[in-house]
């Protein structure tokens, strides 16, 4: 059986504003993606499958539902988006977006890792070219989603526990925008960051095909 909603325009731009939803998808599509979610929510709660211990608890569950059929599947779970677009209060958006996260961690780390590479494979060469003429100082820009960033950070305090010497300079942060960061960081510190993610994501490969059946 098929069921059609109609939205109002005011409906439609409520969701399209909390979703970021992409100029290259209709309103149509937005409209029936929400309907199956909230008509899945409904007869989960009429035929008893799920019960909820507090809001928090059913707020979690819509919240993760929404990342997982209406959000890019790079996106994970941020305080800005359940705070600023969904208006989750910020203390329980805090909550919401740890517990998420801790669900999720291995396949939004790898997204993570993933965002990263791709945003430092672009400057590469700018980076390598400063190395090549002696001015391992020189700073490189890159723009970073922030779990890329929270990656990025992670690598950097493993060189520094194994080698203080590798991080002569923090990288700088030079604005924001949302989730979106801009940071300028060393020539030096940039290629150290390189080689230890892809030694990373040779050994996270490795590890992922001995898990494998």
């Amino acid at each position: 059986m098929k069921i059609t909603t109609d939205l109002s325009d005011d409906q439609i731009a409520v969701l399209v504003r909390a979703l970021d939803w992409p100029p290259s998808k209709t309103p149509e599509e937005l409209a029936q993606a929400w309907q199956q979610l909230a008509v899945e929510a409904w007869l989960s709660w009429l035929s008893g499958e799920k019960r909820y211990n507090s809001l928090t608890e059913q707020y979690t569950d819509w919240i993760e539902k929404i990342y997982e059929h209406l959000l890019p599947e790079t996106e994970a779970p941020s305080v800005e988006r359940l705070w600023d677009k969904f208006h989750v209060p910020y203390g329980q958006a805090q909550y919401i977006a740890r517990v998420l996260n801790n669900r999720q961690m291995a396949r939004w780390r790898e997204h993570e890792r993933e965002g990263l590479k791709t945003a430092m494979s672009k400057r590469k060469d700018e980076a390598y070219r400063w190395i090549e003429q002696g001015d391992e100082m020189e700073h490189v820009e890159m723009k970073l989603l922030k779990p890329a960033m929270k990656e990025l950070y992670i690598i950097i305090e493993d060189l520094f526990r194994e080698s203080p010497e590798d991080v002569k300079e923090m990288p700088i942060r030079s604005g924001s925008l949302g989730n979106l960061v801009a940071i300028k960081i060393t020539a030096h510190l940039f290629k150290k960051v390189w080689e230890r993610l892809v030694i990373k994501e040779e050994e996270w490969t490795q590890r992922s095909h001995r898990q494998t059946p």
